[in-house]
């Protein structure tokens, strides 16, 4: 390619070397001439004329003239010689930025044709993506934070639904995911989706169900990846119903082998040429103490059987020749030191894909088998000496052979020689059908009964008498072996054994057991017309503290004691029995009892209760919880009549103790309701139904925040609040108040860590079961707790009700200063309802007095309530304690109580129970009163 330049057409002008040289020359001669001049002028010159001085000068001036010349002649050539080298790189820079040019030209060509090979390979790309996208047999869902960005038409066949149902927002009926064992998996989804974005690719199997489907089984793909600077989640739901089912049927199939092959009572093992045991079933594993995932793929020597399994080599010399599955007999020490003898048989086969041989070997413990061999041998050899009456009987019955035993039995009194006497004779003994029991015998039926010789209605001798023909008679002379054991002692061990079994060793009278059975059966008379009746059940009140504090002995002599008095005054026309523990149970019958005479009895039964109970100098009160229910007015069966009395007496229980609660179809109602409130319940510990709310504190004489109390909130999946009266009873009754208890306090802790990482000084008073305080690991599970979220101890005031601090006074004196070196404050809740002794304050380590609100109800109307509450904030602040009031629902009362002495104020008039952000709301409006009154008078519309 020609280009011009000027720059070119500059540099061609420069003067050339030639140029250069030929101005040096004409220089030389110029000088040569100089010097020629010089030498006539100084040769004509006198010395001493002073023009001659003149010339000696100028001839050196035009030396030194020369020199400089010559100088400046060089560096010229030097000037021109770089001149002459950057002119010809300058020429050779054009000429290769030139080639530069023409080559970018070319790049941009080939860059611009790249561009439309990726353009197109582009659409092809998005043209591929888009088939797969919506010809995919999938469902493929495109999620940002949650929200469903895009999807394709098959999820809307898939998962029965509009595209306006499933675009922005997360699909409802991922909500109803349910997990293979019926549990939700909603949560699961959403959470899975979420933490995807550090787990790159993940898969879940769920059931689905839409409104108008059936549900499916499907198979959920989360793929994480990058797109336009954000992370995206591509879910791709895939229906695999077919492959479950097939997964079913095949685990079907599989079982189905599985238990036929552990159903055989001989042992089974498969073993491969290498010895690897293969399969084994449940009675090879149980006969020699191995689970089977240890035997698989061991040999029998590392499992230390090597003893009992014949050697594969030996199945396969069997089947050599022409000998399979003979068996032989192995004997051999088990694990466990038993001496064993076992009848293997063994055979192979090939598997007919791979080609692979195996050894079936089947075992039998025919140890059994051999001791008993043994022991007829041994029967045989000491028939003189056998304990047991063996004789030899005739076809009709006579007796004509006889071991001492047997005549050891009958000796005593024969009346004629015993060859002479049939076998009925001899034992004296009417043997019902003797005649066809000694056919039976002779036809090779064994025959077995019992006879029994009684006077006078009383059991004098029991025998038990087998019949068998002897192997050894001939037909013309058949005899019949008579095998005769005295049971006597026998029969009297398990009649007392039966009446052991229907009564209570303590007391004696009739047990669960022996109840059942008689109501049972007076049921059935019942039934026929035949009597009415009255079930009770009795339930003793305060019996645990008094067992606890006397001990048992004294416990069991008081229930004696309890059993006299009940059954004194009841009659003995009253069947009574003892359930265990505490309870009792009564059946009445209206032929002996009319329906006023029964309530009279019960009347006078608790009045007897009334008096107290005398065990070594010790003055015992109980109390007594009775259960009433009739047959046939309320039911016609012996279970559904106990369970009637049980939910009777537990509702006199409930009722304040020491009460008779007659039996009501409502009261069985409230047994439905608990025992659906404690399912339900379960399953909202798990499912975050579980809230916890807060109600503030103020400070009486400044209106300044002093806290909170966090209350337990259930809020069922239907959005309802179950009230706290109604699940936290059936809490404590279940043992759920522990993980409920444990649940409710890491809320509060993990709220708390909030609060004060906001500059909210956390002070929260979390109330404490009385069963919690009880529980053993009550403590570490508080501090377990505080070091997984981060709280401090000192944060927490625990509320606990004086009841439940008298339960166990000098353990809980030791939990108290446990809980106080921890560093939680304590407070009495409740104070004033229960029954303590003020002199145990001294000894609990606590902080805080908190008055029942049963007392600040009445407290501005009622002088008794006034006094009360009086009294124990004089008390609380003689003890150096916080006193709070809690129920404030009047500026009256809050004014009153600051009045009285009250600390803190605590109620609706402050502010109801509330999440934590309207608490927060709560703080922030409530902080802008100066004063207690202003702060009171917003109180009042909060």
């Amino acid at each position: 390619m020609k280009h011009s330049d000027p720059q070119l057409t500059r540099l061609s002008e420069l003067p050339s070397s030639d140029h250069h040289r030929a101005s040096v020359n004409s220089t030389e001669e110029l000088w040569t001439r100089v010097e020629q001049l010089l030498a006539v002028a100084g040769g004509q010159a006198d010395s001493s004329n002073p023009s001659s001085v003149l010339f000696e000068n100028l001839a050196k001036s035009i030396d030194r003239l020369r020199e400089l010349l010559n100088e400046r002649d060089r560096e010229l050539a030097r000037l021109t010689e770089r001149s002459e080298l950057l002119a010809c790189a300058q020429a050779e820079a054009i000429v290769y930025s030139a080639e530069v040019i023409d080559e970018l030209e070319q790049v941009k060509q080939s860059l611009s044709d790249a561009r439309g090979a990726a353009e197109e390979a582009a659409k092809d790309n998005q043209r591929l993506a888009d088939t797969i996208f919506e010809r995919t047999n999938d469902a493929v869902m495109l999620f940002e934070d949650s929200i469903c960005l895009a999807c394709n038409d098959n999820t809307l066949r898939i998962l029965n639904c509009e595209r306006e149902q499933i675009l922005g927002t997360w699909p409802a009926v991922f909500e109803n995911a349910k997990k293979e064992d019926g549990s939700p998996a909603g949560t699961l989804l959403r959470s899975t989706l979420e933490s995807i974005r550090q787990d790159g690719v993940c898969q879940l199997e769920v059931q689905l169900k839409s409104d108008l489907h059936q549900a499916f089984w499907s198979e959920i793909t989360f793929s994480r990846f990058c797109m336009r600077g954000s992370t995206h989640v591509l879910v791709v739901v895939r229906d695999i119903t077919a492959r479950k089912h097939f997964e079913a049927e095949l685990r079907r199939h599989r079982d189905f082998l599985n238990n036929i092959i552990n159903a055989v009572p001989d042992q089974i093992c498969v073993r491969a040429l290498d010895q690897r045991l293969v399969l084994v079933n449940d009675a090879f594993c149980s006969a020699h103490a191995i689970d089977r995932e240890t035997a698989l793929g061991n040999d029998l020597n590392t499992l230390g059987l090597s003893d009992c399994f014949p050697p594969i080599e030996m199945a396969q010399e069997q089947i050599s020749k022409g000998d399979p599955c003979k068996a032989i007999e192995r004997t051999f020490t088990t694990t466990t030191g038993e001496h064993k003898i076992a009848s293997i048989k063994q055979t192979m086969f090939a598997d007919q894909d791979t080609g692979e041989r195996f050894a079936i070997a089947t075992s039998r413990d025919i140890t059994d088998d051999r001791d008993r061999e043994e022991r007829m041998r041994l029967l045989a050899s000491v028939f003189k000496g056998a304990s047991e009456g063996v004789a030899i009987l005739t076809q009709t019955g006579g007796v004509c052979e006889a071991n001492p035993a047997f005549v050891s039995m009958v000796n005593d009194h024969l009346t004629k020689p015993l060859l002479q006497c049939r076998l009925d004779e001899a034992l004296r003994v009417e043997i019902e059908g003797f005649s066809d029991a000694l056919q039976s015998a002779l036809s090779g039926n064994p025959w077995s009964g019992k006879a029994s010789v009684r006077s006078n209605g009383w059991l004098v001798r029991s025998f038990w008498i087998s019949l068998s023909l002897s192997s050894e008679s001939q037909k013309q002379d058949r005899r019949i072996i008579a095998l005769v054991s005295d049971i006597t002692e026998l029969e009297n061990s398990q009649v007392e054994l039966r009446r052991q079994a229907m009564h209570d060793n303590l007391t004696g009278l009739p047990n669960r057991v022996y109840f059942r059975d008689n109501l049972t059966r007076l049921v059935g008379l019942a039934d026929q017309g035949g009597c009415e009746l009255t079930v009770c059940f009795l339930d003793l009140d305060d019996f645990k503290h008094a067992n606890d504090s006397l001990g048992h002995a004294c416990g069991d002599q008081l229930l004696r004691l309890v059993a006299e008095r009940i059954q004194m005054v009841m009659g003995k026309e009253t069947f009574l029995a003892r359930f265990g523990g505490d309870e009792f149970a009564l059946i009445l019958q209206r032929r002996h009892y009319s329906i006023e005479a029964q309530n009279a009895r019960f009347d006078q039964l608790q009045l007897a209760f009334h008096e107290a109970f005398y065990i070594d100098d010790n003055e015992i009160h109980v109390g007594l919880s009775i259960g009433v229910t009739h047959c046939p007015d309320d039911s016609r069966d012996a279970g559904t009549l106990m369970r009637n009395a049980d939910i009777a007496m537990y509702a006199a229980k409930n009722s304040g103790k020491n009460a008779i609660r007659h039996f009501q179809p409502e009261m069985q109602n409230q047994v439905d309701l608990r025992h659906r409130v404690q399912t339900n319940l379960r399953d909202a510990l798990s499912d975050g139904e579980i809230e916890v709310h807060y109600q503030p504190k103020v400070f009486a004489s400044t209106g300044q925040l002093a806290g909170c109390e966090a209350l337990v909130r259930w809020r069922t999946s239907d959005g309802r609040y179950m009230p706290p009266n109604e699940f936290i009873p059936v809490a404590e009754q279940t043992g759920l108040i522990f993980p409920l208890g444990e649940l409710v306090f890491e809320i509060t802790a993990d709220q708390a860590v909030q609060w004060h990482a906001a500059g909210i000084v956390p002070h929260i008073a979390v109330n404490v079961s009385p069963h919690q305080l009880r529980q053993k690991r009550f403590i570490d599970n508080l501090q377990n707790t505080l070091t997984r979220t981060g709280a401090l101890a000192k944060w927490f005031e625990l509320e606990i009700t004086e009841n439940a601090m008298m339960d166990d006074v000098e353990q809980n004196v030791r939990i108290l200063k446990q809980l106080s070196a921890m560093g939680f404050s304590v407070a009495i809740d409740d104070f004033g309802t229960g029954y303590s002794s003020l002199s145990y304050l001294k000894s609990f380590k606590i902080h805080t007095l908190k008055i029942d609100i049963s007392f600040i109800r009445d407290v501005t109307h009622d002088r008794q309530s006034a006094a009360i509450v009086r009294s124990i904030t004089s008390l609380g602040t003689g003890l150096g304690l916080s006193v709070v009031a809690e129920g404030v629902e009047t500026l009256e009362q809050a004014i009153l109580l600051e009045s009285m002495g009250c600390t803190i104020l605590q109620g609706y008039f402050i502010g109801k129970p509330m999440p934590a952000l309207q608490f927060r709301d709560w703080l922030d409006r409530w902080q802008k009163q100066s004063s207690l009154e202003h702060a009171l008078e917003l109180g009042a519309h909060i």
